[in-house]
């Protein structure tokens, strides 16, 4: 890879991460609310409720980064322990709880974000993703078991909702 390309590639990350800051801070002086939506990140093993590997914890820091300064203020989970880790250590840096919710229920987890008028975080795995973003009105592809890192940044308005598509790298 040549220099100037390494430097092409930091330079579009630097502005990928700076739009969820750059959205939030414009949705503090409109009426609008942001819903972020994740898929958990990399899990260790095909267990019934496995733990992050090494790639997902990295992955989890990752999208803490991103999101530190995005407004968040309530973050969602299932009670599986790959969906609140890949959670906590944005819930740690903005010192918020996680609320679990009903993994197969997202039109509840939506209306419960939407009453809430402020940034929302929902991690959920790769069946119920799609199904989140579209329940709030979005547009999302199906997901596979190989998809991480797609985050799906949710702006909404009274009549409107654009869905943007970002990706969380794990390094």
């Amino acid at each position: 890879m040549t220099p100037q390309l390494v430097r092409m590639l930091i330079a579009l990350m630097l502005v990928m991460t700076s739009i969820p800051v750059a959205v939030a801070k414009e949705a503090t002086t409109m009426n609008m609310q942001i819903i972020y939506v994740i898929r958990h990140a990399e899990k260790a093993d095909t267990a019934d409720n496995p733990s992050l590997n090494e790639q997902g914890k990295m992955r989890a820091q990752r999208l803490a980064s991103v999101l530190q300064d995005a407004g968040v203020q309530s973050i969602f989970s299932t009670r599986y322990a790959r969906t609140q880790q890949t959670a906590a250590p944005l819930a740690a840096q903005l010192g918020v709880n996680v609320a679990t919710y009903n993994a197969g229920d997202a039109a509840a987890v939506i209306a419960e974000a939407r009453a809430l008028k402020h940034p929302v975080l929902i991690v959920g795995h790769s069946n119920t993703v799609p199904d989140i973003v579209r329940a709030a009105g979005g547009e999302a592809p199906d997901l596979t078991e190989k998809d991480y890192g797609d985050l799906f940044q949710l702006i909404i308005t009274d009549d409107q909702v654009v869905t943007n598509r970002l990706y969380i790298d794990s390094h």
